[in-house]
Order: C-alpha cells, then sequence, then structure tokens
C-alpha cells in the first residue's frame, strides 16, 4: 500500500463531497481504502481492518499481509471546533506504531480538505511535530510519515 492507493480513493468528487458531510469521513475513507486494495485494485496483497496491536487494547486501522500497519486521520469540515482533539488523535496513531509487530512498516496518513492544509502544518509545527511529508492532490492534502 502507497500513496497512489490513497491518491486513487481521495481524488475523486465523491470523496470530496463525503469530506464535507457530517461524521464518518474517517470511516468511509477506511472502508473506501480497503475496498479498493481488495478488490477494485489487482490485488498483490490482502488488507485488513482494525486489527489488534499485539499485547494491547488498541486496533489498527488497516494492515497488509506484507506486514504494513497504516493508521488513518480524516478531518472533515464538520469537525470545526475539534482542531484539538483531532490533533491528539493523530499523536495517539503515531504513539500506537510503536506497539507494531517487530520487523513491520508503519505508516501514518493524515487527511484534510486541501482548503485547511497550509493550517495544519501551522498545527505541526506549533507542536514541534516534525517528520510528515505533504502532498497536495485534487481535493486533499494528505500528511504521512513512515515508520
Amino acid at each position: 500500500m502507497d500513496l497512489n492507493d490513497l491518491l486513487a480513493v481521495v481524488n475523486t468528487e465523491h470523496a470530496a463531497a463525503l469530506s464535507l458531510s457530517k461524521g464518518g469521513w474517517e470511516g468511509w475513507l477506511q472502508a473506501e481504502l480497503w475496498y479498493y486494495l481488495n478488490i477494485t485494485k489487482t490485488p498483490t496483497e490482502s488488507t485488513e481492518r482494525e486489527v489488534k496491536f499485539p499485547q494491547t487494547q488498541t486496533y489498527c486501522d488497516l494492515v497488509t499481509s506484507t506486514n504494513q500497519w497504516v493508521e488513518i486521520k480524516a478531518f472533515g469540515i464538520f469537525r470545526e471546533g475539534d482542531e484539538n482533539r483531532f490533533m491528539d488523535g493523530i499523536a495517539l496513531d503515531v504513539m500506537k506504531m510503536d506497539k507494531r509487530p517487530n520487523g513491520a512498516t508503519g505508516l501514518v496518513w493524515v487527511v484534510v480538505p486541501r482548503a485547511i492544509g497550509d493550517e495544519l502544518v501551522r498545527a505541526f509545527q506549533d507542536r514541534g511535530w516534525n517528520g510528515f511529508e505533504r502532498t497536495n492532490a485534487e481535493y486533499v492534502s494528505i500528511f504521512q510519515m513512515r515508520f
């Protein structure tokens, strides 16, 4: 799984419209990415949703058969006023990567409407977070950190 897979899902008017709906955009994005990877794309690996991290009570959003653990955070327009909780959620997802199995790779994706991408960069800077790479798609900005 790589950035091109995520772009195939989010670089659509359908995804852009859903990012403007109330609630559920993050879950929809996870499910659509799972569907794309397992059904639409000619699968070279299988992908599972909500896999428990070893020896914890927390779950990973997506895990591939090639032992890649992926966390996704998506900020929709109706999360406005919820920014601090969203940032705390990103921090938790990054910390979860320490719990992935030995030898596994990790990836955290943060997806926001493109119009607020610069604001997220400033929020990362305010918290002293480095390491996120930014990619602008047609409708969204994607920030990724690899482990």
